[in-house]
């Protein structure tokens, strides 16, 4: 109990000297890393739920809702961008938990994203067949196959119908990604090009048509309170830029090329939902949107009927371009983990001339194409939001720690050319750079300071959990008054702000580094807060398929990954014990 408890806990080992080798392919460029982010982020929300939470929750005032959705996504994207450009290593949030948390914890944010990339494969290639059956041939494809095979007759998250449109657009992505990363990367900024040219005309000649009154008479209708529900909504159709952090081991110069490209990607988002969302709201009173395709309906109204097929293209264009994001890393968080020998290793296999995982690619697309066949994602898709938050969290979490660890993790400023050197030829500059990293390292915190950092963000994170739980059902108490409310407010006041002023005393790691995110503790502990808040929203199903998702991941995990674990081997070794799965094999020959 003692080796598992330790294994649980065992931390992944980067070599900064050999960060940049690879088995993939190094061509994505600084463009392509950002249209790959934007493409995963800018589908169905942008011509779908801008519409709907207009109408229903934050009427004009949905613009201000994309902001704060925008600026929560910021202090996500912050931290992953200091992460993957000290760590450029495939798997994202996976990797940085394992570097800095444990495998346990690693193992469980990477399973969880396995879920989330295939639910969001799936389900926008559900939308693209809707999308594509409703607006162009009026829902010929669904009354021929209800008519021809009808319905599955299965209740909950089994459809209604079986959408084979929807199941063949995914194996044709996945056949797209087979031929590798630079084919696939092409293709995608084709689409993403048009779905942009797309949105520049829907808010150009959108504004032909836009009224002042529509907001003037009425921009809150719903009140402030609606605009943050709004934000709630809208944080997830940000929910897509990690991609950026799972293809950087793809990336030509990761430690400078993924922190732009995450930020730029955010801000072309934010400007496409904001732009979008005005001009929509500015068209039509916000109670005259259509509860569908608002959008098409928008310009019919005010005589341009035309327009709908332009913006059909879009969305199609958009849509294509998300199923892209969903299926890209997919095969690259499959082939991290089974590196890593925590799940089976056949799924790390590369292609010799694709330079891609092609097992762990076939075996997404299937898997994707097969829910997108004959599931109802709509009550599957919550499912993608406990992964990302939980990522998002663990991310800011790890940013946290290693800034006050003595120590240095991965690639510090000055190596970022290690990328874009001639191996041969750059060992020498390799041991140089080694020698600066130490002198950085010398001033800096202790193992002591460290410890009580870690108790410090750590109270901190139980202090935004109770908060968050306090929040949501206590709430109203405490806006009536009530005595049990403020004591406790008071209360979680006090541990709060004990626990952030034990963080902000201990010192912190200077040594500098390629990317850093600004003003920390304040922005990843903000980060945590809110993520923890969004996850404390979801509803109690979605726990509880959270659950049976993670016994199964578990069980691989405790049955296979523990044996087969590369770093438990490797630890193994350096301590002078027996692994486990040799410990097995020597009892069978002894007969035990």
């Amino acid at each position: 109990m003692e080796r598992i408890s330790k294994a649980f806990c065992r931390r992944k080992v980067i070599d900064a000297t050999t960060i940049h080798r690879t088995e993939l392919l190094r061509c994505l460029t600084k463009l392509d890393l950002t249209t790959l982010g934007v493409a995963s982020t800018l589908g169905v929300g942008v011509y779908i739920l801008t519409g709907t939470l207009a109408r229903n929750i934050a009427g004009p005032g949905i613009v201000l809702s994309f902001l704060v959705a925008a600026s929560a996504s910021l202090l996500a994207g912050l931290c992953y961008a200091e992460f993957a450009a000290r760590v450029p290593r495939v798997g994202s949030a996976y990797t940085f938990s394992y570097v800095t948390i444990g495998e346990l914890c690693a193992f469980m944010i990477g399973w969880n994203l396995i879920l989330e990339y295939v639910i969001a494969a799936s389900s926008v290639a559900r939308a693209w067949s809707s999308y594509l059956d409703s607006a162009l041939l009026n829902d010929v494809i669904r009354n021929f196959t209800m008519s021809s095979i009808g319905r599955l007759g299965a209740a909950g998250a089994i459809a209604n119908y079986p959408d084979f449109l929807a199941s063949f657009a995914v194996l044709v992505i996945t056949i797209t990604l087979c031929f590798g990363v630079k084919i696939t990367s092409k293709t995608n900024n084709v689409i993403t090009a048009i779905n942009l040219l797309v949105l520049m005309f829907i808010i150009i000649a959108g504004s032909s048509f836009a009224q002042s009154k529509n907001w003037t008479d009425d921009f809150l209708p719903y009140g402030f309170s609606g605009v943050m529900s709004a934000s709630a909504s809208a944080f997830y159709a940000f929910v897509g830029f990690d991609i950026i952090a799972a293809s950087v081991e793809e990336s030509n110069n990761p430690s400078k090329d993924v922190p732009v490209a995450t930020i730029l990607t955010i801000g072309v988002c934010f400007l496409a939902y904001f732009g979008v969302s005005a001009v929509l709201t500015l068209m039509l009173p916000y109670d005259q949107l259509a509860e569908r395709s608002a959008l098409p309906e928008a310009f019919a109204i005010r005589g341009a009927p035309w327009a709908k097929y332009i913006i059909t293209v879009g969305a199609l264009c958009g849509l294509s371009a998300s199923l892209i994001g969903g299926l890209f890393p997919l095969p690259r968080m499959l082939y991290a983990m089974a590196s890593d020998g925590l799940i089976f290793k056949f799924l790390a296999k590369v292609h010799p001339k694709t330079e891609i995982p092609v097992i762990a690619t076939v075996l997404s697309g299937v898997l994707a194409a097969f829910l997108a066949l004959i599931f109802d994602l709509a009550a599957l898709v919550e499912m993608m939001s406990i992964g990302t938050l939980l990522a998002y969290t663990i991310v800011a979490l790890c940013v946290l720690l290693l800034r006050y660890q003595p120590g240095t993790v991965g690639i510090v400023k000055g190596e970022e050319d290690i990328f874009s050197t001639i191996e041969d030829n750059s060992v020498q500059g390799e041991y140089e750079k080694e020698d600066t990293r130490l002198m950085n390292e010398t001033n800096g915190p202790t193992l002591e300071t460290a410890g009580r950092a870690a108790l410090g963000i750590y109270c901190s994170l139980a202090v935004f959990f109770f908060t968050s739980i306090f929040v949501i059902w206590g709430g109203e108490a405490l806006l009536k008054a009530q005595s049990w409310a403020i004591l406790l407010a008071v209360v979680l006041s006090v541990l709060l702000i004990a626990s952030i002023v034990l963080l902000v005393r201990q010192p912190q790691n200077k040594t500098p580094l390629p990317f850093q995110v600004p003003c920390v503790p304040a922005i990843p502990l903000l980060s945590i807060f809110i993520n923890v808040f969004l996850i404390l929203k979801l509803s109690y199903l979605t726990w509880i398929r959270f659950a049976v998702w993670m016994t199964i991941g578990l069980s691989i995990y405790i049955f296979y990954g523990l044996r087969h674990s590369v770093e438990g081997k490797r630890q193994s070794e350096q301590e002078g014990y027996v692994p486990l799965q040799q410990m097995d094999s020597k009892k069978n020959d002894q007969g035990e």
